[in-house]
């Protein structure tokens, strides 16, 4: 990803953090399953160039998510910790199709590279979609 001498904070927590935490940055008052907060964008972006940002990830989300999915919980973290990876370098499922078939594209990449295979994560991608 071009970053090989990055930094990052990984914080993991409960569902009551975690809605705090939306709720003081989002102003959404309910837990999520993963933040990012971004250090390469932004006004502290020319403190120090190689600290990503950090990733808040709700523990007992995952949990929920593992049970419902049937996937197992380190899985799931995975997951959850690429997601707010790709956010931390610029990437937003959320600002278009095309932007979101990229995210997608990495973060199956990513996934593979832990070990992991597309079918774990049906559940998430759903219907298959090229680039």
């Amino acid at each position: 990803m071009g970053y090989t001498k990055a930094e990052l904070s990984i914080v993991i927590v409960d569902d009551a953090e975690m809605a705090e935490i939306n709720f003081e940055y989002r102003q959404v008052d309910r837990p999520t399953d993963v933040l990012s907060f971004p250090m390469l964008e932004g006004e502290f972006a020319d403190v120090c160039n190689q600290m990503l940002g950090d990733v808040v990830i709700s523990a007992e989300t995952a949990r929920s998510i593992s049970d419902e999915t049937g996937a197992s919980l380190e899985s799931v973290i995975d997951l959850l910790l690429i997601h707010g990876i790709l956010h931390l370098l610029g990437f937003n499922h959320e600002a278009g199709e095309r932007q979101a078939l990229e995210m997608r594209h990495k973060t199956e990449g990513l996934l593979s590279l832990l070990g992991h295979s597309g079918d774990e994560f049906a559940w998430f991608f759903g219907e298959k979609q090229e680039l």
